[in-house]
């Protein structure tokens, strides 16, 4: 009982679109009703459909300032929790200028250092450290807010080479850069780089 099995391949269409039966002894699909250049055209003009679809990258400018504006929202809210902290009211403190920023990636976790100049009421302006969530939206996304003193000069790995700039209360009390993290692929010397290979 030899009995030649059908099968309907994928790509074997009569011309009025059914499919049609294929013997194992013949299993060359049928020439396809579209030439090459037909399928590519296809191809791009459906990667511009998605592409208008897409929402535009703003500009630099655009996101520089969406940017500072993300941060200054964040230092308003640092300042209100250190006016609840202190038992002041919020309108007493305001943002200045922000002097220095970091972002810091530390045990899968990220932190955004600050100094920032903060007018404070009949006195003159003061240098203030924050440290907070980098998607800093409410109080508990607050890890520290407080001013600095003239020597005030915390260590601070996540820093040290980004923002050396950036002050840090001597007292400590931030929960980023106590780890001296390298980067992916920054080797701190030739030796650890000749290990890892």
């Amino acid at each position: 009982m030899d009995q030649v099995a059908h099968i309907v391949h994928p790509l074997a269409m009569d011309q009025d679109g059914f499919a049609e039966l294929e013997t194992w002894e013949d299993p060359t699909p049928r020439p396809s009703p579209f030439t090459l250049k037909e399928l590519g055209d296809a191809w791009v003009a459906a990667a511009k459909r998605q592409l208008i679809r897409r929402p535009k990258t703003p500009p630099r400018e655009e996101l520089l300032r969406r940017s500072q504006e993300h941060d200054l929202k964040s230092l308003i809210i640092a300042l209100n929790v250190y006016a609840k902290q202190n038992n002041m009211q919020p309108t007493d403190l305001g943002v200045i200028e922000v002097k220095a920023r970091n972002l810091i990636i530390e045990g899968g976790k990220g932190y955004v250092h600050f100094n920032f100049l903060v007018k404070m009421q009949g006195d003159p302006s003061s240098l203030f450290f924050a440290e907070v969530h980098p998607d800093c939206r409410e109080e508990e996304d607050v890890y520290l807010c407080t001013p600095l003193e003239a020597n005030d000069s915390g260590n601070c790995y996540g820093c040290k080479d980004r923002a050396k700039e950036l002050l840090h209360p001597t007292s400590g009390g931030y929960l980023g850069g106590h780890k001296d993290v390298v980067f992916p692929f920054i080797y701190g010397s030739d030796e650890e780089s000749e290990d890892e290979a």
